[in-house]
């Protein structure tokens, strides 16, 4: 069933890949504009888990404003939902989870604040972590906080990002263990032409209370996107992810399909 669920993902999104109309200025008109929102939409179909495989989808609303002339606000949430076995280590918020049975539901909330130059390419401010879960196998149990980052670059085809932020638990169930862990999103992307573009994504995750080698979790790998020009822009991608360095027992492959809508925010 789960590699059923994994091959519709790569069908999905190779149909969209090589289809439709486009469009690269429409697709990222609204970044360059004062106010904007954008609506990534994310599945992960992993595997190779020593206690089965997994599909999770993240939705990660990000909006940014202008205060003025001087600075931008940024607020990005991460809302999860999984299809999955407790007991992964390495996963994003949650980094001692507990081991169960397949369970589906809400994981724990995560949200960035973070304050920067407008045309900067840094951002400082604050991560949460807020124990939504639905099941404890799917969240930490625990109120986290930590400092966040944004480093961003483009130059010509290029775009370097990197999102992160290291969370520290200070309240929760206390018969759960603490968290402190570093979340890292990183994005390397070249654009070919208005159509396509290489989009390279990890999720990098360290547990900081785990021993050296059991620590943590970088994938390698990448994928192609297409921007496409509808009633409502939009791009999409497919990726694949090999986690060369992984705490045992977590998957050993990701298949990623994402979808980002920008929308506009009238200026005021």
């Amino acid at each position: 069933m789960r590699s059923r669920a994994q091959a519709i993902l790569v069908a999905v999104g190779l149909a969209l890949l090589f289809g439709g109309h486009v469009s690269l200025d429409a697709a990222e008109e609204p970044a360059a504009r004062p106010s904007y929102f954008l609506l990534p939409i994310e599945f992960d179909g992993d595997s190779g888990a020593a206690n089965g495989d997994a599909l999770i989808g993240r939705l990660i609303p990000t909006n940014s404003f202008a205060l003025g002339d001087r600075w931008r606000l940024m607020n990005l949430a991460i809302v999860m939902l999984a299809d999955a076995p407790g007991g992964r280590p390495g996963s994003p918020g949650n980094p001692d989870s507990i081991p169960s049975p397949q369970v589906f539901g809400l994981g724990d909330l995560t949200d960035g604040v973070m304050l920067g130059r407008p045309g900067g390419w840094w951002s400082l401010g604050l991560i949460f972590g807020i124990p939504t879960a639905t099941d404890q196998a799917l969240g930490s149990g625990k109120w986290s906080a930590g400092p966040a980052w944004r480093l961003s670059r483009r130059s010509g085809p290029w775009l370097l990002s990197l999102l992160a932020g290291n969370l520290k638990s200070f309240a929760g169930d206390r018969n759960r263990g603490d968290v402190h862990q570093l979340l890292a999103r990183g994005i390397v992307r070249y654009t070919f032409n208005e159509k396509w573009f290489f989009i390279y994504a990890p999720i990098i995750t360290a547990n900081w209370n785990a021993s050296s080698d059991q620590r943590w979790l970088i994938p390698v790998g990448g994928g192609l996107g297409r921007h496409f020009l509808a009633r409502r822009p939009f791009n999409v991608s497919l990726q694949c992810y090999s986690n060369v360095v992984r705490p045992d027992g977590a998957p050993r492959s990701v298949i990623r399909f994402g979808l980002t809508i920008p929308f506009r925010i009238p200026d005021r």
